[in-house]
């Protein structure tokens, strides 16, 4: 199925839910849908670029590692443009590697929330042993 097609079904059925109260006299949601994707646009140019000032921060940081090691340790590491470049790139890596771990889990989260919500013990849970002990008070009441 080409993805206009696709976009064409995803209309039809939001046009078919969203009341035009909420859309707007005379407008449909293919107006709509290059709002949508600037917005999702901006989003990830704006995601992308923090991780990358934030690998650059690592990289740069995980360069210097042999300089601090070496000034307030005391240890033997060799200081040279390669040595750097391995540190920094062992530190991006593992940078990366962090926030590779970061975003599946919260795709993670996001899936299984309705399973998470439905068998969680949650203060709001109510058992049946509660609920019986709730409608017996009631019905003392009465």
């Amino acid at each position: 199925m080409p993805l206009s097609g696709l976009v064409d079904i995803i209309v039809s059925l939001l046009s078919s839910v969203i009341p035009d109260q909420f859309i707007g006299i005379g407008s449909n949601l293919y107006s709509l849908l290059p709002v949508a994707v600037f917005v999702i646009f901006v989003y990830l140019i704006y995601k992308s670029l923090k991780i990358a000032f934030h690998g650059m921060l690592v990289f740069v940081a995980g360069a210097l590692f042999p300089l601090f090691a070496n000034n307030f340790f005391g240890t033997a590491i060799a200081i040279g443009i390669d040595s750097m470049l391995s540190y920094g790139l062992f530190a991006l890596i593992l940078y990366l590697g962090y926030v590779f771990i970061g975003t599946v889990k919260k795709i993670l989260r996001v899936v299984t929330w309705p399973a998470r919500k439905l068998f969680s013990k949650s203060k709001d849970f109510v058992t049946k042993d509660d609920l019986d002990k709730k409608l017996r008070e009631n019905r003392e009441d009465d």
